[in-house]
């Protein structure tokens, strides 16, 4: 990494979380490359960690590009330190992981 900013750095970091993440759910393709996006519509409405999207292109061509929808701790190293002694992060997975999708499951069974 060098001499990089703690943005770079931060960056390479969850660069390294999403790979890990891919594998984890049995993705093991050789990525090319990971494009962060930060659409300004997302900035500070989203509960108390960060909102990007992640597109992960792979060097074998014919497999698809994947798009993430990533939380993230914020650059404000107070603001994380508390985000994490409150363990937040874990509140927000389960709210996007577990609570969503029982939710959309629930409302497919009405109409409209």
């Amino acid at each position: 990494m060098g001499d990089g900013t703690a943005a770079e750095k931060d960056l390479h970091i969850l660069k390294g979380k999403i790979i890990k993440a891919l594998q984890q759910n049995g993705i093991n393709s050789e990525v090319q490359d990971i494009v962060i996006v930060e659409p300004p519509e997302l900035k500070g409405e989203h509960f108390a960690t960060e909102t990007v999207y992640a597109e992960i292109k792979f060097k074998d061509s014919s497999i698809k590009p994947v798009n993430l929808f990533v939380k993230k701790y914020s650059n404000n190293a107070v603001h994380t330190e508390m985000v994490k002694k409150m363990k937040v992060m874990p509140k927000e997975a389960s709210f996007f992981q577990e609570f969503l999708p029982a939710l959309r499951t629930f409302c497919s069974k009405f109409p409209g």
